[in-house]
């Protein structure tokens, strides 16, 4: 849902004014037989943003349209976890500063060296601070074919991406929740001490973005009070989300219990 507040600077403004894309290589060339790794990076104006793949309350996250070489295969965005951003009464998801949003590219057999690939990609996206407006870009990028490749300058950034990609929960951890009136009970047992949790909920409209998530010690653990959304009118079979403890990023889906009456 995208959310749109009147103003009457909207129509003189345009996204490019605050948020610059570019399409990016960790690598300085394709080398047949070896993974290539693209990403959108986004530098945005100081107080704008653009959003995760859950926006929250508003928003809508961006969306890739490829042009590919034959053969070449692209996966899906791999979303860093992102910020919770307040403006009361809503609470959105997404990226402020600079985001670098990764991709995989599968290479087919047969590249020849020598030769250079184009690739595209049409990029629809969101940048708002107090009012939204909707940016599209069509980014290029140029790359040759060689038997070896150098870091590009843009490696850190995917690097940075790297370590905010959510994990899978680790062997050994036990993961439970259950819906109990107008909130998720949900309880992380990890072995030790977890610190600083949140709760980004992947699916919209099951958790109340605005609430607070109060969260209490337990041994080996710790429980969150996730409120449900006021949208949310039937019971759900699993709770899908990426929680953020101790630093760490981690994909959750967990099955919902019921509480006993």
């Amino acid at each position: 849902m995208w959310l749109f507040v009147p103003t009457v600077t909207l129509a003189e403004d345009s996204a490019d004014q605050h948020a610059k894309l570019e399409l990016v290589s960790d690598q300085d060339a394709i080398v047949p037989q070896r993974q290539l790794r693209l990403g959108i990076r986004f530098d945005l104006e100081e107080g704008w943003h653009t959003y995760w793949v859950n926006p929250g309350d508003s928003g809508e996250p961006p969306r890739i349209e490829w042009e590919l070489p034959a053969g070449f295969q692209v996966s899906s965005i791999q979303w860093p976890y992102p910020s919770r951003l307040s403006t009361p009464p809503l609470v959105d998801y997404g990226y402020e500063h600079q985001v670098l949003l990764p991709v995989a590219v599968r290479l087919p057999l047969g590249l020849k060296e020598g030769v250079t690939e184009k690739i595209g990609a049409h990029v629809r996206y969101l940048v708002c601070r107090d009012v939204c407006i909707p940016g599209e870009k069509q980014l290029v990028l140029v790359l040759p074919v060689k038997a070896h490749a150098r870091a590009s300058s843009d490696l850190p950034l995917f690097d940075a991406a790297r370590r905010r990609l959510p994990k899978p929960i680790p062997e050994g951890w036990k993961i439970s929740a259950v819906s109990v009136g107008d909130e998720f009970l949900f309880t992380v047992r990890t072995g030790r001490l977890a610190t600083d949790p949140e709760f980004f909920p992947l699916q919209e409209e099951q958790v109340d973005n605005a609430a607070p998530q109060p969260a209490s010690a337990i041994p080996g653990g710790v429980r969150m009070h996730l409120k449900k959304s006021n949208h949310l009118l039937k019971p759900i079979s699993h709770l899908k989300g990426v929680m953020l403890i101790s630093g760490m990023a981690y994909l959750v889906d967990v099955p919902v219990a019921q509480a006993s009456r």
